[in-house]
């Protein structure tokens, strides 16, 4: 009996470890994913949220350091709970990323054809003639670059590849 108790708390450890480590895991994917581009500005709206989650985040990280043995996270009881919320919270995050993509991409289609990254880049510059002219040939097929007026406000002539 005592050996089958002690078996049943290693069971108990490694179950919540494993949960923990998934978490942390699904969390830190889509964290690398919108951390650059909530730094750049992205969506000011869902700032707030993020810096929240982020904060979260990066305060757990440091404690997982402080101890790096993966059997460490079984002493912290209230990890679970905090993941599951970081992780709720970064996909609403994501959500509204992906809602506010999918406006622009229905007002014009040709963002279909661009990732993700490239339409913030765009959209987050799009007074930078320089940076919407790297993203051309994507969007355009036959455009290599375009000529702008001397004070870049207007697009004089369409340069092909060939």
């Amino acid at each position: 009996p005592r050996f089958a108790d002690e078996a049943g708390v290693w069971e108990q450890k490694l179950l919540f470890v494993n949960d923990c480590l998934g978490l942390l895991n699904n969390i830190q994917r889509r964290w690398v994913y919108l951390e650059p581009l909530f730094a750049r500005g992205a969506l000011p709206q869902e700032q707030q949220r993020f810096k929240r989650v982020d904060k979260e985040f990066v305060n757990i990280l440091k404690e997982v350091e402080q101890d790096p043995r993966v059997m460490s996270l079984a002493a912290h009881t209230d990890y679970a709970d905090k993941l599951k919320a970081i992780l709720e919270q970064i996909e609403r995050c994501q959500k509204a990323l992906n809602e506010f993509l999918e406006q622009k991409r229905d007002k014009f289609p040709r963002f279909y054809f661009i990732s993700d990254e490239d339409l913030l880049e765009i959209l987050g510059q799009s007074k930078n003639p320089a940076v919407i002219q790297s993203h051309l040939k994507k969007l355009f097929m036959g455009i290599n670059s375009v000529r702008f007026n001397e004070n870049s406000t207007s697009i004089t002539h369409m340069v092909s590849s060939d």
